[in-house]
């Protein structure tokens, strides 16, 4: 027994056995439980999915709100053609309701114009032309007739007559009475005819003032 465990204690080691490492690891399948391609294209495909949405979300919201600019300018447009034509009523309104307020004072005015012409035509003096007369009654705080025409004679004879007749009128009984005040508007001349032509405006007194 002794011999046997001296002899064996006696025999030299074993070498271990070795040989070259040849193999390419990036060529070995990957044997993990769960391979690493797997998160890659599971992150890959998250991130499309992520992006798709994100833009169809992007391009229904965009097409939503042209939708939405469409309804509105639509609404718009047809708002403002009902203005332009709601104002288009009032504007031929006010005209007619302008029209029927002057008959209406037309008709009560203190003063009938076949009148106002008579005494006109009967303070005219021959050196006064008259062209032609207006009246304004539509305001009734402002009701006014105006004369206008031309004046003979030289410049300082017209300007002097002007001025006579529109005395005249003031002292005129009957239209002193209705009118205050009477004035002398404009007076220039006229590179036509040679005269002057003047302007006299005769303001009807308020109601309570007859």
């Amino acid at each position: 027994m002794l011999s046997l465990t001296k002899k064996s204690e006696d025999q030299p080691d074993v070498e271990p056995l070795w040989h070259f490492n040849f193999r390419n690891f990036e060529r070995l399948p990957d044997t993990k439980v769960v391979r690493t391609t797997f998160f890659v294209n599971t992150a890959a495909i998250a991130i499309a999915l992520a992006l798709l949405i994100w833009t169809g979300y992007r391009e229904f919201r965009i097409h939503t709100l042209n939708d939405q600019i469409t309804e509105a300018q639509q609404q718009i447009d047809s708002n403002t053609k009902q203005n332009k034509e709601a104002l288009r009523l009032t504007q031929i309104f006010i005209a007619e309701e302008k029209k029927l307020i002057e008959a209406q004072n037309f008709i009560r005015a203190q003063i009938s114009p076949t009148e106002f012409i008579t005494v006109i035509g009967q303070t005219l003096p021959k050196e006064i032309s008259i062209e032609n007369a207006e009246i304004r009654l539509a305001d009734l705080r402002n009701q006014v007739f105006v004369l206008r025409g031309f004046v003979a004679g030289t410049r300082d004879q017209a300007s002097g007559s002007a001025s006579s007749y529109v005395d005249a009128l003031r002292a005129n009984a009957r239209l002193s009475g209705i009118f205050d005040p009477i004035t002398l508007e404009k007076l220039n001349p006229d590179t036509t005819s040679g005269f002057l032509l003047f302007e006299i405006s005769l303001k009807l007194k308020p109601e309570g003032k007859k």
